[in-house]
């Protein structure tokens, strides 16, 4: 696992590239791929690279599913539902953008008395590989629209630490 940081990011459109594809894609403010597509985005973003290593006669991992709950949050929050999502093992890599922050142009998100720059939650995040049923990695997370940052990584039973 690996992490790239991008503190107080701004953009006009929320678009990615996929490096083994080539394949470009913009994200929704719920994460959905190529449909309302976020714009004018205000916040934090982090990239998690989840490098996988078959051991002898194992097969690789075709999924990496993912299931994030809110723990804490910010106050002045709504507290959201808990998000899952399956994302597809492509020669040994998938990658999960984080990304905590606001819409610009959203007058609500706007208002003088909102401060978003203030918002904050903490989040765990239960990783599956394929159709597990019990997580090989928890991770912690805490999102601030100045910058995520990753609080505690929990391997599950079976998961094994590699160093380069």
């Amino acid at each position: 696992m690996s992490v790239q940081y991008f503190a107080n990011s701004s953009t006009n459109s929320f678009r990615f590239r996929d490096r083994l594809t080539n394949r470009a894609f913009c994200l929704s403010a719920n994460g959905e791929e190529d449909r309302t597509c976020l714009e004018r985005f205000a916040g934090a973003i982090a990239i998690a690279r989840y490098d996988f290593r078959s051991r002898i006669h194992s097969p690789m991992p075709l999924n990496l599913r993912e299931r994030v709950l809110t723990i804490d949050h910010d106050s002045r929050m709504s507290p959201r539902p808990p998000f899952e999502r399956v994302l597809a093992v492509e020669r040994e890599v998938v990658s999960d953008i984080q990304a905590f922050g606001y819409n610009r142009d959203d007058p609500q998100q706007a208002a003088p008395n909102a401060n978003p720059l203030t918002f904050w939650c903490l989040l765990r995040q239960d990783l599956y590989l394929n159709d597990q049923p019990t997580a090989f990695l928890i991770v912690h997370w805490k999102h601030t629209v100045n910058f995520i940052s990753l609080v505690d990584v929990i391997p599950g039973d079976g998961t094994q630490w590699i160093g380069e």
